[in-house]
């Protein structure tokens, strides 16, 4: 960024080349902030070809990228991640005037309380609202570098459920989110697939379940005996498989986007929500003793059971429906033993002709 102040005027200035076309002149404001400001526009006009994309306030990026994402079975948690960007940052602040040190603000404030891979999934959706409002052609600024937003993520290998925790958390659940969490777990679906499960998406005849996975794919997926029969438990008592007794009366009422949310009557059924299953979840972990274990953790038990049990990656891929096998990867863990036995086999080859172990000198 190039702006300065002349010694006899008020006003800061611009001077940039573009192209091999060089830009200057007043910027008309006092403030070096507001000039930067002045300058990304200039700079956004010379780059679109003199004509200045129209302005855009953060809560109408979010709403166009709502249009966008909102049938995604991530919208939920997406949509709690914007609620915390609007708040912080400002509905009626545009876009362009959002700077990259507002974001690292954001990100110092957010990392205290979160996992260093939780923040960077907020960032993701960050990334996803600046992106798509450039792509619509509105002014968007200078687009954040969103790679020195990230946070550094040890790898490390995915959280299993043991079969002694597995009996003990299970005794704890509440009975009529049993099914639910059992369903999350035989299944290795993610917890939104789960929740969105419709009558209409089961073919028992076929013994298969359609479900929308992330990215907003439709995929057919296999059902086992044992989930069939939990599936064949369930009360039908409207369009989605799970449910849950409201374990109080609530009026309707009206949310903080203005959002009519329904009233609940205690001891009816209502479709599950990522909401409802949390304090129980929690409540559950700390009565069995489980620790550093979260509901997402199912499917990862469900994944490193597979390939320990097969030892087929492509086979964990597509139960999990993961789209690379990269992501599969994550649960070669679970082959250990196997390495192990090849290590051991190798170990065992390097023998003196009379069977003795060379040793070293």
């Amino acid at each position: 960024m190039s702006v300065y102040k002349k010694s006899k005027s008020p006003y800061f200035h611009y001077d940039f080349v573009f192209k091999g076309r060089r830009f200057h002149g007043s910027t008309g404001t006092k403030t070096k902030r507001a000039a930067l400001r002045f300058e990304e526009r200039e700079r956004a006009k010379a780059n679109h070809g003199g004509q200045m994309r129209p302005p855009i306030t953060l809560d109408e990026a979010c709403g166009l990228y709502e249009d966008k994402a909102g049938d995604l079975p991530s919208w939920p948690d997406a949509e709690r991640t914007i609620k915390i960007l609007i708040a912080a940052i400002g509905e009626g602040n545009l876009l362009s005037e959002i700077t990259q040190r507002d974001l690292l603000s954001l990100v110092a404030k957010r990392r205290p309380n979160l996992e260093n891979s939780s923040v960077n999934r907020e960032v993701e959706v960050w990334r996803a609202i600046w992106r798509w409002a450039d792509k619509n052609r509105y002014d968007v600024g200078e687009m954040p570098d969103w790679g020195a937003l990230m946070l550094k993520v040890v790898t490390k290998a995915p959280r299993e459920l043991s079969a002694t925790e597995e009996t003990s958390l299970f005794e704890e659940i509440r009975d009529d989110l049993y099914s639910f969490c059992e369903f999350a777990l035989k299944t290795g679906w993610r917890k939104s697939e789960v929740m969105g499960l419709r009558w209409s998406d089961v073919d028992l005849g076929a013994r298969t379940a359609g479900t929308k996975i992330k990215g907003g794919d439709i995929v057919r997926r296999p059902l086992t005996q044992d989930m069939l029969v939990i599936l064949a438990n369930q009360p039908k008592v409207g369009p989605f498989v799970f449910t849950y007794k409201a374990v109080r009366t609530k009026p309707e009422f009206v949310d903080k986007l203005g959002r009519k949310q329904p009233g609940r009557k205690k001891g009816d059924r209502y479709p599950m929500t990522a909401t409802v299953i949390r304090k129980p979840w929690a409540a559950a972990l700390a009565a069995a003793g489980v620790e550093n274990f979260r509901f997402h953790d199912l499917r990862h038990t469900r994944g490193t059971r597979i390939l320990r049990a097969t030892g087929n990656l492509k086979a964990a891929q597509r139960a999990l429906a993961h789209k690379s096998i990269k992501t599969t990867l994550r649960y070669a863990h679970a082959t250990d033993d196997d390495v192990r036995q090849a290590l051991d086999a190798s170990e065992s080859s390097v023998r003196s002709p009379q069977g003795k172990r060379r040793t070293s000198t």
